[in-house]
C-alpha cells in the first residue's frame, strides 16, 4: 500500500511539474485591434501612407491624450495585465503614464476595448513642425499567477504629432529649439 502512494505521489509530482513547464513555455501573445478612439486633443484624423496608418493628433502642451483599442488575448492561458512598463526608447512628444481602468484579466480568446493614457511633452526640445510616433506599447503581465512578463503590443495605428511652432509651445526660448 505504501509503496502505491509513494508511486501515485511521484506521479502527482511528474505531472504537475510538466504543467508547469508548459505553462512556462507558453509566452503570453496579445494583439491590438480596431476600433480605434482618442481623446484629449481638439483635432484627430486618421490616414494611410502605403502600409502604415497614421492617427495624427494635434500637440496640446503637458496635456493627456488617451488612446483607446481593442486589446485580445490570443494564448492559451489566461493573462492579467497590471500595467505599462516605461519604453526603452520614449516618443519624443510622448510619455507613457498607464492604462484607464486598472489591472483587469482576459481569457484566452477574449478581448476589450483599453485605453493608454500618454502625456505630450517636450515641444520645447524640438523643431517646430518637427514630429514624434508612439507606435506601441509594453504592458506587464501576469500569468498563472506567478509568472511575470513585459509584452510589447503594437497599435493598430501610429499615432502621431507635430511639435507646434513657438506660440503653441508655451516653454519654448530663443535657444531651446533646435533651428529648422
Amino acid at each position: 500500500m505504501r509503496r502505491h502512494l509513494v508511486a501515485l505521489l511521484l506521479a502527482l509530482v511528474v505531472v504537475g511539474a510538466g504543467a508547469g513547464m508548459a505553462v512556462a513555455h507558453d509566452p503570453p501573445r496579445l494583439s491590438a485591434h480596431g476600433p480605434t478612439d482618442v481623446s484629449g486633443t481638439e483635432a484627430t484624423a486618421v490616414f494611410r501612407i502605403g502600409d502604415r496608418t497614421i492617427r495624427q493628433v494635434r500637440y496640446d502642451d503637458r496635456g493627456t491624450l488617451t488612446y483607446r483599442f481593442v486589446l485580445r488575448n490570443d494564448g492559451s492561458l489566461p493573462v492579467r495585465v497590471d500595467g505599462v512598463e516605461g519604453p526603452a526608447r520614449q516618443p519624443r512628444l510622448f510619455r507613457y503614464l498607464g492604462l484607464t481602468g486598472g489591472r483587469f484579466t482576459l481569457k484566452p480568446g477574449a478581448s476589450r476595448q483599453v485605453g493608454v493614457r500618454l502625456r505630450m511633452v517636450g515641444c520645447e526640445t524640438l523643431s517646430a513642425r518637427a514630429g514624434s510616433f508612439a507606435s506601441s506599447v509594453a504592458l506587464r503581465v501576469t500569468r498563472a499567477r506567478v509568472l511575470h512578463d513585459v509584452v510589447r503590443v503594437r497599435f493598430p495605428e501610429q499615432v502621431h504629432t507635430g511639435s507646434p511652432r513657438e506660440a503653441f509651445c508655451p516653454r519654448a526660448t530663443a535657444t531651446s529649439r533646435p533651428p529648422g
